[in-house]
C-alpha cells in the first residue's frame, strides 16, 4: 500500500497518459489493418465500432469511479474496508459486463442493421460486433483491476498491462491477418485479436493484482454490507460515466451538423482530432492523477494540501494546453501536410489547429477541477454541469452560428469554445465556494446510509 496522502501527481499521471495512448493506439493499428483487407471492411467495422468504443468508454470510467472510492478508504487507513470494496466492485463488473456482452452477441445484427449496413457490410459488422462486443465482460473486468491499481498507486504496472495488450494485438493480427502464411481471417481475425489480447491483458492484470502486488479482497461480512458498499461504487460512478456518455452522443450530433457544412470541413475536423484528442489525453491523465492523489488526502482529511495540490495542478494543465495548443497551431502546416493534398482541407484543418488556444486550455480545467470535486466527494455537480451546459449551450449554438448564420466550421469552434470555458468557469466558482473542501459523499438513499454506518 503506498503511503497514505503521499502521492505525487505527475508520477501517477505520466503512466496513465501512456496507458491512454497505448490503448488509442491499439484501435489504430486495428483500422489500419481493416483498411488492408478492404475499405468496406473499414466503414463497415467503423460503423459499428462506435458502440463498442461507448460501450468499453463506460467500463473505464466505471473503473475510475470505484478507484475514487478505494482511494478515500486508504486514504482514512481502512485497509479491511477497502478489500470489501473491492470484491463487491468486481461482483457488480462481472455482473454488466456479462449482461452487456450477451446482449451485444446476441443483438449484434439488429445494431449493425441500425447503424445503416446491408449486404456484405452488414456481414462485417454484425462478425465483429459479436466478437468484440461479446467480449465487453472482459473489458470490464480489465477497468476494474485498472481502478483498483491506480488507486493504489500503481499507475506504471497498469501502463505496462496496457502495453502488454497492444504488443498482443498487433502480433495476433500480424499472424492471424496479414501474414501470407497465416490464415488471413480478415475482419473475423481483427476482431478476434482484439478479443484475445484483451485477455491476455486481463491474465496480465490479474497476476498483477493478485500475486505481483498481492492485493487481497474480502468477502462483505452481511447482505446489507454488500448492498451499502454497492450504493456507494454505483454513487460515485454513474455521474463520472453518465458526462461522457452524453459527451460522446453530442459529438455524434456535432458530426452530422459540421457533414451539413461540408465535407472539406468534416474531413479536417477528422484529420485534427487526431492531434487535439493527444492534449486531452495529457489533460484527462493529470486529472485522474490528481483525482487519486486527492482521494487519499481527502480520507485522511488534509484540507490545506487538498487546495494546495488542487490549485497548483489546475494552474500547471491550464499553461501546458496553452503550451500545447500553440505549438500544434504553429505546426499546422506541416501537420495537415501529412494528412491531405487538397489545399482547402488543409486550410480548413490549420484553422482548427488554431483554434485549440480558445477551448483546450478550458478543457483542462474542467477536468482537474472536476477531478478535485470528486475527490472530495462532489461527484453529482460536475456531471450535471457538462450535460447541461453541452446540450442547452453548446449543440444550439454551434448550429446557429455554423448553418443559419453561416460561419461553417468557425461557428462550431465558437459554440466549443463557449461550451469549455462556461463549464470551467461554473466548476471554478463551485470549488471556489465549497466551505474549507470538507468531504462530502453522494447523495444516498436512506436505508442505504443506515446500512453503511461503517464508512461514514
Amino acid at each position: 500500500m503506498p503511503p497514505k496522502g503521499n502521492l505525487g501527481v505527475f508520477s501517477l499521471s505520466w503512466p496513465i497518459f501512456l496507458q491512454l495512448l497505448s490503448t488509442y493506439s491499439m484501435g489504430l493499428v486495428d483500422v489500419w489493418a481493416l483498411g488492408r483487407i478492404s475499405d468496406d471492411a473499414a466503414g463497415a467495422v467503423g460503423s459499428v465500432n462506435t458502440v463498442a468504443t461507448f460501450v468499453l468508454m463506460m467500463f473505464s470510467f466505471m473503473g475510475q469511479g470505484g478507484s475514487l472510492v478505494y482511494a478515500r478508504a486508504l486514504g482514512r487507513g481502512e485497509p479491511g474496508q477497502v478489500r470489501e470494496y473491492y470484491f463487491v466492485a468486481l461482483l457488480l463488473h462481472v455482473v454488466l459486463g456479462a449482461a452487456v456482452s450477451i446482449a451485444l452477441f446476441v443483438l449484434a445484427e439488429d445494431v449493425a442493421g441500425l447503424m445503416g449496413l446491408r449486404g456484405q457490410h452488414l456481414a462485417f459488422g454484425t462478425t465483429f460486433l459479436q466478437i468484440v462486443g461479446g467480449s465487453a465482460v472482459l473489458h470490464s473486468l480489465v477497468a476494474m483491476l485498472g481502478g483498483v491499481l491506480a488507486a493504489n498507486g500503481f499507475t506504471r504496472h497498469a501502463m505496462f498491462a496496457a502495453v502488454f495488450t497492444n504488443v498482443v494485438n498487433v502480433t495476433l493480427i500480424l499472424v492471424l491477418v496479414l501474414s501470407t502464411s497465416g490464415p488471413r481471417w480478415g475482419v473475423r481475425g481483427v476482431a478476434l485479436s482484439t478479443a484475445l489480447a484483451t485477455c491476455a491483458g486481463l491474465l496480465y492484470s490479474l497476476w498483477l493484482v493478485f500475486f505481483r502486488i498481492r492485493i487481497r479482497f474480502r468477502r462483505p461480512g452481511t447482505v446489507g454490507q454488500l448492498k451499502a458498499h454497492a450504493a456507494l461504487l454505483v454513487a460515485f460512478s454513474l455521474p463520472t460515466m453518465l458526462e461522457p456518455a452524453f459527451w460522446q452522443l453530442a459529438q455524434i450530433v456535432t458530426t452530422r451538423i459540421i457533414s451539413a457544412v461540408g465535407t472539406d470541413e468534416l474531413a479536417a475536423r477528422m484529420y485534427t482530432l487526431s492531434i487535439t484528442n493527444m492534449i486531452g489525453m495529457f489533460s484527462s491523465a493529470l486529472s485522474q492523477g490528481l483525482q487519486i492523489a486527492l482521494g487519499h488526502l481527502a480520507g485522511a482529511g488534509e484540507t490545506n494540501r487538498i487546495r494546495r495540490l488542487a490549485r497548483n495542478t489546475r494552474a500547471a494543465g491550464v499553461v501546458a494546453a496553452v503550451a500545447l495548443a500553440l505549438v500544434t497551431g504553429l505546426s499546422g502546416e506541416w501537420i495537415m501536410r501529412g494528412f491531405t493534398t487538397d489545399p482547402e482541407i488543409a486550410d480548413a484543418g490549420k484553422l482548427l489547429l488554431w483554434c485549440g488556444l480558445l477551448y483546450l486550455p478550458g478543457s483542462s480545467l474542467i477536468m482537474t477541477t472536476a477531478s478535485s470535486l470528486r475527490a472530495v466527494g462532489h461527484v453529482v455537480f460536475p456531471a450535471v454541469v457538462g450535460i447541461v451546459v453541452l446540450w442547452a449551450v453548446f449543440l444550439p449554438l454551434a448550429y446557429a452560428l455554423s448553418l443559419p448564420l453561416g460561419l461553417g466550421i468557425l461557428g462550431v469552434m465558437i459554440a466549443m469554445a463557449v461550451d469549455e470555458n462556461l463549464r470551467a468557469l461554473l466548476m471554478d466558482i463551485r470549488w471556489r465556494r465549497l466551505p474549507g473542501k470538507r468531504q462530502e459523499r453522494p447523495a444516498l438513499p436512506e436505508q442505504t446510509k443506515r446500512a453503511s454506518v461503517s464508512d461514514t
